[in-house]
């Protein structure tokens, strides 16, 4: 085998979740009674931002405004959680990719550094698709010294995994998180979300969707 470890890189990677994201954000706007609004556009250029209450505070920052930042995350999340009661899906070839880790007896751990509640809500919205219990590892912002595109949540999941960075390939769907892993030494192939098509991975040993072939083989590309 060419890995000993899938490093799933983010809630992205499981499920696309860029539209119930923009959507909770805008709710939670209005909660604050904030004249706030984010389109796909706005928001797909404020993902270069990492982390939530990064993304408020740097929007609040170009507004000129000082806002609770605390309180309108945790309604976000609010509104996140609500979006997503009736569940979410695995995105293409990450079930068949799961299930061939576990096949060969690869170490499998999601390596986010998004809220723990975040994670914690996709992850049971996704409870049709996934079994939480498949992660080695299941990281999150808490478990990080640094958000990406620092690599300490990737360093930390090694360290868990009692792994080297060459027996191990990440998975990623921002240019950021991709740079949080090569930077960690890390294999990583770029598995973009909508919004992400356009921006450039560099570094990557290949972008696209991932197929099985991604664990046995030295690369793949688009």
């Amino acid at each position: 085998m060419r890995y000993s470890a899938l490093l799933l890189g983010s809630i992205g990677v499981l499920a696309d979740t860029f539209e119930l994201q923009r959507c909770a954000f805008n709710a939670a706007f209005a909660t604050h009674d904030l004249d706030w609004t984010w389109s796909p556009e706005a928001y797909a250029d404020l993902s270069r931002v990492i982390g939530g209450r990064g993304r408020i505070q740097h929007y609040a920052d170009a507004q000129e405004q000082e806002v609770d930042v605390s309180a309108i995350y945790d309604s976000k999340i609010d509104a996140f959680g609500k979006a997503m009661e009736d569940g979410v899906r695995l995105r293409r070839g990450i079930s068949d990719l799961i299930a061939e880790a576990r096949r060969c007896e690869i170490r499998i751990a999601l390596v986010s550094t998004e809220d723990k509640r975040q994670v914690a809500l996709i992850l049971r919205a996704l409870g049709r698709d996934l079994d939480p219990s498949v992660f080695d590892y299941i990281g999150d912002g808490s478990k990080a010294a640094r958000p990406k595109p620092e690599p300490a949540i990737y360093r930390d999941a090694l360290r868990a995994l009692d792994m080297d960075a060459d027996d191990a390939l990440a998975i990623e769907d921002t240019p950021e998180g991709a740079a949080s892993a090569i930077d960690a030494g890390i294999d990583t192939f770029a598995y973009p979300g909508p919004a992400m098509q356009e921006r450039t991975f560099e570094g990557v040993i290949g972008t696209g969707s991932p197929s099985l072939d991604l664990l046995h083989s030295e690369e793949q590309t688009a």
